[in-house]
């Protein structure tokens, strides 16, 4: 079960050529996978089939859950392992992109226990452009922050020698 108290869902899901082919029960399932309580950090995890069918998650028989699911596999929007009954949210990290290092710890060890060796290294492979913009962005900050630093310093250090001139200049004149 996901410790998650939330999904983020995208508004611009609404606009999604993608998504707007989906029927309304179609529809419904993408939503279903993207926010129901298996769902976690990876965007990839184990959900039976008569769970998700169950009358307190989407209340579908089985033929129309399978047919929904086969309508968001062919629109792009997750990926199945039907011998693991593993889902991948495809796109899941550009939405979800680490936020920090500890994060990304999480969602990498999150990758490292997916049953499904094929969805394992597709999340994997989803996963580290956004791990190294991450990376990227962290670094640009700590540069930043060190810059920012070395101005004050620099600006503290011209103060001092501004006053040291001026009071050499004061002690010549």
């Amino acid at each position: 079960m996901s410790a998650r108290d939330f999904s983020k869902v995208s508004p611009a899901l609404w606009r999604s050529p993608r998504f707007q082919a989906l029927s309304d029960r179609e529809q419904k399932t993408f939503l279903y996978f993207i926010t129901n309580s298996h769902i976690d950090s990876s965007g990839v995890y184990h959900l039976p089939d008569l769970y998700a069918c169950s009358k307190s998650d989407l209340n579908m028989d089985l033929a129309e859950y399978e047919a929904a699911r086969a309508a968001c596999i062919e629109a792009g929007m997750i990926d199945y392992d039907p011998d693991h009954s593993v889902v991948l949210i495809d796109r899941w990290f550009k939405h979800n992109p680490p936020t920090s290092p500890d994060y990304a710890t999480g969602v990498l060890r999150r990758i490292g226990k997916v049953e499904s060796e094929r969805l394992r290294a597709k999340a994997l492979a989803a996963f580290e452009p956004e791990h190294e913009a991450m990376r990227a962005r962290l670094a640009e900050k700590e540069v930043a922050k060190a810059l920012r630093k070395a101005n004050v310093d620099t600006k503290s250090i011209m103060g001092a020698n501004d006053r040291l001139i001026n009071t050499l200049s004061r002690a010549r004149g």
